[in-house]
């Protein structure tokens, strides 16, 4: 029984490392040869019997058989193929590396072919890591720069304008009872730099919302959606969960980013008339789902032709997702609304993605 197994073993081997059109040739031929001999013996001795219904069963059989064996000898031949195939289709679930098993094998036209198809998606996952550095870098640096942008015109612009405001009504104080005209001049400047205050105060929100360090991700959210849907007409419904406790600073700001360019895009897109906020925790996971009632979208369309237009909107979310191990769900049709799903992983010991440390903001900068 050990020598059967040893020889069966060796046969293996030896057929492994034959190349695929040679075991196609070798296996088609033996069923010629095999099949011509058997033939000639079988319609021979069915001719002497003179049964010619017999004949064309033999001949149907033995056709069949032909086309059974061959069957198999092409499936068993094709099959490092079949496994490799399968192993690519699993590149698009994240796989981006060849199985064991298929290096194995020692046909040199499956082993050239495996070796090339490793070496291409070992250089696709550098290349990828590479580039998930590199916008992990420049999402770091445009949070920093917006933090050093607000600051600015918080202890700069706004206490000028400040400033400004407070000399204007000093001097309309100063002024003579009959100086009526310039004293409405005065106050049309005072109304001209308290308005351009206002509007800065909006735009240091807009580059770092304190509310974000101060009462968290939820609230943040809840004032950014009221402040711009509500004021287009748009009807907000929120849902947060008593479980959700603050989270680390970095996956706060990232959430709240794609919070804000997802009602960004129901404000430019959707033509909604009402949104369904909800954050929860799950599973020591916190998820975000934004839903509007608008008109919706082709997803396979719009992500195909997003880099062609210019739109990366959506990249955006699934990028700055993505660099905190989380996931992005789309689902939308036209007319039929949009729901957008984000969920990312909360692990004791986590560490941000290098957040540099001037990403809280002072609590000097002015209040909206």
């Amino acid at each position: 029984m050990g020598a059967l197994s040893r020889l069966l073993a060796r046969y293996h081997q030896f057929i492994l490392r034959i190349s695929i059109f040679d075991r196609v040739l070798i296996g088609n031929s033996i069923i010629i040869i095999f099949g011509a001999v058997a033939g000639t013996i079988v319609t021979r001795q069915m001719t002497l019997l003179g049964n010619a219904r017999l004949i064309l069963l033999f001949s149907a059989v033995g056709i069949l058989i032909t086309l059974l064996v061959n069957r198999v000898i092409i499936q068993t031949a094709l099959l490092p193929l079949h496994e490799l195939g399968t192993a690519l289709e699993q590149v698009h679930s994240g796989q981006i590396n060849i199985p064991a098993s298929l290096k194995h094998y020692q046909d040199p036209d499956i082993h050239r072919l495996v070796t090339a198809l490793d070496s291409m998606l070992n250089r696709i996952a550098d290349h990828t890591s590479q580039l998930q550095a590199i916008s992990e870098r420049a999402i770091n640096a445009q949070e920093e720069e917006r933090v050093r942008i607000a600051r600015s015109l918080h202890d700069d612009t706004a206490q000028s304008i400040s400033m400004l405001i407070i000399h204007l009504d000093r001097l309309k104080a100063l002024l003579p009872e009959d100086a009526s005209d310039l004293k409405r001049y005065i106050d049309d400047a005072q109304q001209v730099a308290t308005k351009l205050l206002e509007n800065l105060r909006k735009i240091i929100w807009d580059l770092r919302p304190s509310m974000l360090d101060d009462l968290g991700l939820f609230s943040a959210i809840r004032w950014f959606a009221r402040t711009n849907l509500e004021k287009a007409g748009v009807k907000v419904d929120f849902y947060s969960a008593s479980e959700v406790n603050r989270l680390p600073p970095y996956l706060e700001t990232m959430l709240f980013r794609i919070a804000q360019e997802a009602i960004s895009n129901i404000l430019r897109h959707a033509n909604a008339s009402q949104v369904f906020i909800r954050l929860w925790a799950e599973e020591e996971q916190v998820w975000l789902e934004i839903r509007d009632d608008g008109c919706g979208f082709d997803v396979e369309k719009t992500t195909e032709s997003v880099l062609d237009e210019k739109r990366f909107g959506l990249l955006g979310i699934q990028e700055r997702a993505s660099l905190v191990h989380g996931e992005v769900k789309i689902e939308s049709s036209p007319e039929s609304g949009t729901c957008l799903q984000v969920h990312i992983p909360v692990q004791a010991g986590d560490q941000p993605p290098s957040e540099p440390d001037s990403l809280k903001l002072s609590e000097r900068v002015v209040q909206p």
